[in-house]
């Protein structure tokens, strides 16, 4: 029959072997995150979707922003934004205007290092998007040439390429389309006289882009994820429409934008 000083001894070294594991437990952090969107019911047309998982960064593997179910936007790194770049230095936006008005659902998913999921939906409206106006919808095209690229700016990198580009305004957004089957589309308001361009509008991950008027992988940067933000005045006389830049910190947009456009349909 076992001592009480043997039954002491046994006692103490499960204590010390099962201790390691009851704190190893208790160290590993809940997989919570919040969002920009918490309590929202009804979406503005552009916001930041930011996500805020509980976690060290160190610990955070990927986040990702779905709509409807779908993955709309990944993201590796802090700030864990929809739509900007992967460090942080231009938050894009979350642009609804190509969603249907109505509910939908809003979900940021984490997962860690350790392959760990965590969802956070949240349901809220979306706004209906305003119509162009009569004059200005459609489609457009014109050549931009050597002279025209001379107004991009090099901070944002190589201008973009001459040729043969089409503008189209709709519901969505004012799309420009490169002559090498790709583009963007950015945001924009337009009153009568003038238009405000904002930022891109980010429907897939960076990377993959959509697929529109026979061009595909039209992505959400333009001079950056976050645009910038730019005005023009706008004229059309018959078949074409004159767009001359009231103030323009994108030199690639205006390189594309700022002249005169015929109309297509």
């Amino acid at each position: 029959m076992p001592t009480p000083s043997r039954l002491l001894s046994v006692a103490l070294v499960a204590f010390v072997i099962a201790a390691p594991t009851g704190a190893a437990v208790s160290r590993r952090q809940p997989l919570n995150v919040t969002s920009t969107l918490d309590g929202k019911r009804v979406l503005p047309l552009r916001m930041h979707w930011l996500a805020y998982p509980k976690l060290r960064a160190s610990k955070i593997a990927g986040v990702d922003f779905l709509i409807d179910g779908k993955v709309r936007w990944i993201e590796h790194h802090p700030p864990y934004n929809y739509a900007s770049d992967d460090h942080g230095r231009d938050l894009g936006y979350l642009i609804t205007t190509w969603l249907t008005a109505g509910p939908h659902r809003f979900t940021v998913r984490v997962t860690d290092t350790s392959g760990r999921q965590s969802n956070h939906m949240v349901v809220a409206h979306v706004l209906p998007a305003p119509k162009p106006p009569a004059g200005l919808a459609g489609m457009w095209t014109r050549a931009v040439t050597a002279a025209d690229l001379k107004k991009s700016d090099p901070k944002y990198g190589s201008g973009p390429p001459a040729g043969s580009w089409k503008l189209v305004f709709d519901r969505i957004g004012a799309w420009h389309l490169d002559p090498l089957g790709s583009g963007v589309v950015n945001q924009y308001v337009a009153r009568p006289g003038v238009i405000h361009v904002y930022a891109p509008i980010a429907m897939a991950p960076e990377g993959i882009g959509v697929s529109r008027f026979g061009h595909s992988g039209i992505g959400p940067k333009d001079c950056t994820n976050a645009g910038p933000f730019g005005t023009y005045r706008w004229t059309v006389s018959g078949t074409k429409l004159t767009l001359t830049a009231i103030h323009e910190a994108c030199g690639q947009r205006r390189a594309i934008w700022e002249g005169v456009w015929k109309r297509v349909r």
